[in-house]
């Protein structure tokens, strides 16, 4: 009877608790005997049809209305309903990236990098990226092939960005720079202005405010910037006798200053990553040496004791760190020997054929990109590994320069075809049958492409025979030459023929005489007779980079060169209006766009004082200046030689 009462009052106990919503959570873990128990004494109780229904999402609607009537003043939690804190989740986050297989991992890799928060989880993603590694290489080659394909793509987008986040970094601190740069002339400025002290000095504050507000600058210039802002900085309270009221305020504002940089200087022994930590600390060594100036000297000591403290233990945590970055070092050096060893058995494994050399070429490659990407080594093993893989890359380079070095008959088979290519479209343009071969002249073209591998020098030396030919054949196509009568066909042969003996009659001339002599050529050369539009225009452009061609030849400055070309250039036009109108519009542009870009820096120069004519930026402004308006002049000398065509 007892046994049945107990039984009665339990049942009636996990009742209550279900109406009450007092059921405990149920543990995570099965295999506890927690997770049993609760099992055996809530399971029934918390069926699906005694189960609290989800929540709806959207506040607005009836179905919410309706719950929170119901079900409002009970706490059970939904069945889906996710109870884990935020701290849980990055938790497990960070045990799954150490411990997840190795598909699970490149997953997570994969989705760290493309969050938008992936800056603020570098640690943990180069945590990841090494766990990674270390799996991908104990791990069986053919089995992970996929995977890690998908890894290393994952990691030339995290190393791109990372890339692009260091550029921009470096742009941001360029212009930092420059404000900077821009900030002492404006206080250099203020020694020359006749105005109230006070006044003056109210614009000195905003000045230095703006200042303090700018980010940092390249390392490489934060010394020499900032002895020069402190130079000018003393001249100014030189020149303006400051009394000591206003030396007083700016005590007062350094010590604010100073104070707000020792109370984040303590903030930072909270910091998880020793390596911000100490790369934040510096930075604030810097505001407060190289930004700010001094205090009063009854605090200048107490301030700098506080902040020395401050300064201590995040000194201390880092050196009780580098003890630890030993092991890592030694890891890494391991690492890079394993590459080492991977790239002898490559060399170990000779291929025979040009394509095996081209794959074992990209294989190696990636062990090179493999050993490079290994950092943070001890200096000593660093060097050691530096040297084993100079000798592995430089056995692997003699290996693959003896195998090509032994391929002269494939390479003499190569040469021999893509010559009689030459020869072919050569024959092609000599039997004047230039349209029937269109079709033909393109698949010399592929075939040229699909001969085979051959060297550099022996490769553009083929070439350069063959491209001019290729040109020659569609500058024919599309000259219209081919529809030619036999009489212009005669014209536009004797044309060509002109231009490519065309030459100098003697070895001396004055700029007149080439002008003369050109002029001369251009007569003789229109005077073999005309041709259709389309045939004149290609061969007077020829005859125009062979005359250009001949002038870059000459012992001329660049300026007389570019004007004997355009004299030449307007000769061969000025029996077409259209090409005429056309260059006109073209200079008129260039004029107008080069006198706005003077207008600009005109203005520039209202922002100097009269007494900066010695300042460097004053003259750069200047030249650049003096030199648009040469340009200017150049083209306004060329706009009246073609309007009097």
């Amino acid at each position: 009877m007892k046994d049945s009462d107990k039984k009665s009052k339990k049942s009636s106990s996990d009742s209550l608790d279900l109406v009450n919503n007092t059921i405990p959570e149920m543990p995570k873990d099965k295999r506890t005997k927690a997770y049993k128990e609760w099992v055996k004494k809530y399971g029934d109780l918390t069926s699906e049809s005694n189960a609290i229904p989800e929540m709806p999402k959207d506040k607005r609607t009836k179905a919410y209305k309706e719950w929170l009537k119901q079900y409002g003043d009970q706490k059970l939690p939904s069945k889906n309903q996710d109870t884990s804190s935020k701290s849980d989740k990055e938790e497990t986050k960070k045990v799954r990236s150490k411990k997840g297989s190795l598909s699970e991992n490149v997953n997570l890799f994969e989705e760290l990098i493309n969050s938008k928060e992936w800056l603020n989880n570098r640690k943990e993603i180069e945590e990841l990226k090494s766990v990674i590694n270390t799996t991908l290489k104990k791990k069986d080659s053919n089995d992970i092939s996929t995977t890690s394909s998908v890894f290393f793509k994952n990691l030339k987008i995290y190393s791109s960005k990372k890339r692009k986040y260091f550029n921009d970094l470096n742009l941001n601190q360029k212009e930092n720079l420059i404000k900077r740069q821009g900030l002492i002339e404006k206080i250099k400025d203020l020694i020359v202005v006749d105005e109230n002290p006070n006044k003056l000095y109210s614009k000195f504050k905003l000045l230095k405010e703006e200042w303090h507000n700018t980010g940092k600058v390249p390392i490489t210039d934060r010394n020499n910037i900032w002895e020069t802002y402190r130079h000018h900085v003393g001249k100014f309270y030189d020149f303006l006798h400051l009394n000591r009221d206003l030396r007083e305020l700016d005590f007062k504002h350094n010590y604010e200053e100073k104070l707000k940089i020792i109370e984040r200087a303590e903030q930072l022994d909270k910091v998880n990553d020793i390596f911000k930590a100490s790369r934040d600390l510096n930075d604030l060594h810097r505001l407060w040496k190289n930004e700010l100036g001094p205090v009063s000297r009854e605090h200048s000591d107490d301030l700098w004791l506080r902040f020395q403290t401050a300064s201590q233990k995040i000194h201390l945590k880092r050196q009780n760190f580098q003890k630890e970055i030993s092991t890592i070092q030694q890891d890494n050096y391991q690492k890079k020997q394993n590459v080492i060893i991977k790239m002898k058995e490559l060399i170990s494994k000779l291929p025979k054929t040009h394509s095996e050399w081209q794959n074992k070429i990209k294989d190696f490659d990636n062990l090179k990109v493999e050993f490079q990407s290994i950092k943070n080594l001890q200096r000593n093993k660093n060097k050691k590994s530096w040297n084993d893989f100079r000798v592995a890359t430089k056995e692997f380079n003699t290996e693959k320069n003896n195998f090509y070095k032994n391929q002269k008959k494939e390479l003499k088979k190569i040469i021999d075809i893509k010559k009689s290519l030459i020869n072919e479209i050569d024959s092609i343009i000599k039997s004047n049958k230039i349209s029937e071969n269109s079709n033909r002249v393109k698949l010399i073209q592929e075939e040229w492409k699909k001969a085979g591998y051959l060297p550099r020098k022996i490769s553009n030396s083929l070439w350069n025979d063959f491209k001019p030919l290729v040109n020659k054949f569609y500058d024919i196509l599309k000259s219209g030459a081919i529809n030619l009568d036999e009489n212009d066909q005669k014209i536009y042969d004797k044309k060509s023929k002109f231009i490519e003996n065309l030459k100098f009659s003697k070895k001396k001339f004055t700029i007149d005489e080439l002008k003369e002599e050109f002029i001369s050529s251009i007569q003789s050369f229109n005077e073999i007779g005309e041709l259709n539009l389309n045939s004149s225009s290609i061969l007077n452009l020829n005859l125009l980079r062979k005359i250009s061609s001949i002038i870059k030849s000459l012992d001329l400055d660049k300026t007389e060169k570019d004007n004997l070309i355009f004299d030449f250039e307007l000769e061969l036009s000025k029996t077409d209006s259209n090409e005429i109108n056309k260059k006109i519009q073209t200079i008129k542009r260039k004029i107008s766009d080069l006198e706005v870009e003077s207008n600009q820096f005109q203005n520039n120069l209202e922002f100097f004082s009269s007494s900066s004519s010695e300042n460097p930026l004053f003259k750069n402004v200047s030249t650049k200046i003096e030199s648009i308006e040469k340009k200017i002049e150049f083209w306004r000398d060329k706009l009246k030689k073609i309007e009097k065509v």
